[in-house]
């Protein structure tokens, strides 16, 4: 049996699977852009792109695993511009802006509104017809068995 719930909680779990998706690929995109590879771990942390993302009472908690280094490199680099206030510089250090400016982007810019103004009557009706297409998919197998 589908509840608005279970629709609610799928629809919900899929806009934070996808804007996790977004949030590291953009950060993968600058550091393969702006920043020398020398150990290779951050390429290789940003390409694994993991998370858990749990679900209890309605309620959503997703963990990301962050680089201890990660949060401080847009900071870093924003350094060798620290005395310069011109457009040119601030367009200058936004390029390297990997942690803050990606995550909370994402988050206020697609996730919140998304989740806030997306769930209408018209999406759940598309999720509910998705689902039960799903299970119904899944149940001829076995009913043909």
């Amino acid at each position: 049996m589908i509840t608005e719930q279970f629709i609610k909680d799928e629809f919900v779990s899929e806009i934070l699977r996808r804007d996790i998706g977004i949030i590291y690929k953009t950060q993968e995109e600058v550091a393969n852009r702006y920043f020398k590879e020398r150990t290779g771990t951050l390429r290789q942390f940003l390409s694994r792109r993991a998370f858990s993302l749990q679900e209890s009472n309605g309620n959503f908690t997703v963990y990301i695993g962050v680089l201890s280094y990660l949060r401080f490199l847009d900071m870093q680099y924003r350094l060798n511009y620290a005395g310069l206030n011109t457009r040119r510089a601030k367009k200058q250090r936004a390029k390297y802006a990997v942690y803050n400016r990606v995550v909370w982007g994402v988050l206020y810019n697609e996730t919140f509104p998304d989740i806030r103004a997306g769930f209408t009557n018209e999406v759940r009706a598309a999720w509910r017809k998705q689902m039960e297409e799903a299970l119904s998919q899944n149940k001829l197998p076995n009913e043909i068995k």
